[in-house]
């Protein structure tokens, strides 16, 4: 199977100025996607897609396309993802390249490993009928049990029926298991993207993440999480893989 790894990385972050190249112990945000799927060996090609070239910079010398630059419309608020990744993949074409899938690999997710990787490619091989491969953790505290509506603005009630809260509710009882989408892997098939214009589709297989590599990037906040974890001693086991990379951009 020919994988195209994307990072997508646009410029305009609304949130936390900046995000896609703010640092986690002087790591860049964007260097950890780029430099995992460099390092697993598994794609035929690895493409950040940014709209800023000054992001390239960045990553040192890491190799990456460097001509490639993602247009203006395709890198505003509400561009749809799936639209910069057909850009993508329109101009590997024009360069006589062919994929079987797409990797998207979403900086704010950085702490994914090459392992993690290895097993979404794995379960795409064996499972021809699936649409996509993404990464999951699961919810404990949050479980759709115990999230609740407000019923005439006064009375709390079961969100979801298929899933109601029963006393004692303690979280390891709370069934069936209940996932969320990290975002920090989607391996998906080529005519899902291109003729279906998704990323996910209808048959998606989940791979659970342990709880130290699921951490999200969306507020200045996460960074102090993420860099925390970093240096949590029971967590050294899953995130340890960081370590050269740390290392490298502190030399």
């Amino acid at each position: 199977m020919k994988i195209l790894a994307v990072v997508p990385a646009r410029s305009g972050s609304k949130g936390v100025p900046g995000k896609n190249i703010k640092r986690i112990k002087n790591v860049p945000l964007i260097a950890f996607s780029v430099w995992t799927a460099l390092r697993s060996e598994l794609f035929d090609d690895v493409l950040l897609s940014t709209d800023d070239p000054s992001y390239f910079d960045v990553l040192r010398d890491m190799p990456v396309p460097r001509d490639y630059l993602r247009p203006e419309e395709f890198a505003g608020d509400t561009s749809p993802t799936v639209d910069a990744l057909k850009h993508a993949l329109q101009w590997y074409e024009a360069k006589g390249k062919q994929f079987d899938a797409v990797m998207l690999l979403q900086p704010p997710a950085p702490f994914r490993t090459i392992e993690h990787l290895e097993r979404a490619v794995q379960l795409m091989e064996q499972n021809p009928e699936a649409t996509c491969v993404t990464s999951t953790v699961r919810l404990w505290d949050h479980h759709p049990a115990r999230i609740k509506k407000m019923q005439d603005q006064l009375w709390l009630v079961d969100f979801c029926g298929d899933a109601p809260e029963k006393e004692p509710s303690r979280r390891q009882d709370l069934a069936p298991p209940a996932y969320l989408r990290n975002g920090a892997i989607y391996l998906s098939r080529i005519d899902v993207i291109r003729e279906r214009g998704l990323v996910w589709g209808d048959r998606v297989i989940g791979i659970e993440m342990p709880e130290p590599n699921p951490v999200n990037i969306d507020r200045h906040i996460d960074f102090i999480t993420a860099e925390s974890m970093l240096d949590y001693e029971p967590y050294r086991p899953y995130l340890s893989e960081f370590d050269d990379l740390i290392r490298m951009y502190n030399e």
